[in-house]
């Protein structure tokens, strides 16, 4: 079996199991989702079973139907439960900051960050995608969030909230480490 063959082969798993949880978690029977997707049962069968090879317009009736975009239909299942251990958490160090992803997979526009400054340093921050919104929230110590030209004190537990579309700034000015969490949402 030549890599293609894999490739096709693993592709068509993906598209049948995705198929088969999407069509059980909407209550579709095959003959109800032939139905509303305009797709032969036999061929549905055959693309849930693994052996079809689904057409192009296929997958996009399906996708339509099942109201989820395509490349959740054809992408490779998501583990229901992932653990990864601290050593395990994805680390950058910029400067005097410690930057702990903590999403175990990518998500266009979501991120979500543990972050320690070390004493008296600044981390500046790169803008997010256009529209998105940044939550923080100061897990030890104080940080001060510098942005539009304003300036925030926050000490432990308070929130804040604004454009993460903007340049902006979080200082720890104090003399021992100090820690925050920050998500990073599209609106």
């Amino acid at each position: 079996m030549n890599t293609n063959e894999l490739d096709i082969n693993a592709f068509n798993t993906h598209i049948s199991q995705n198929l088969k949880f999407l069509r059980a978690k909407r209550n579709y029977t095959q003959k109800q989702l032939s139905d509303v997707s305009k797709i032969p049962r036999t061929t549905l069968t055959n693309i849930e079973s693994g052996e079809g090879n689904p057409s192009l317009s296929n997958i996009i009736k399906l996708a339509h139907a099942l109201d989820v975009s395509i490349d959740l239909l054809v992408s490779a299942p998501r583990p229901e439960t992932v653990l990864l251990r601290e050593q395990e958490l994805p680390l950058e160090i910029k400067g005097g900051a410690s930057i702990t992803k903590l999403l175990p997979e990518k998500m266009k526009g979501l991120d979500i960050d543990r972050v320690t400054l070390d004493s008296n340093q600044t981390f500046r921050g790169t803008p997010h995608l256009g529209g998105t919104r940044e939550f923080m929230t100061v897990i030890k110590g104080e940080i001060i969030v510098r942005f539009n030209g304003e300036e925030f004190h926050l000490y432990k537990n308070d929130l804040l909230a604004f454009q993460g579309d903007v340049h902006h700034s979080y200082q720890n000015p104090l003399n021992s480490e100090s820690m925050y969490m920050s998500i990073v949402i599209p609106s």
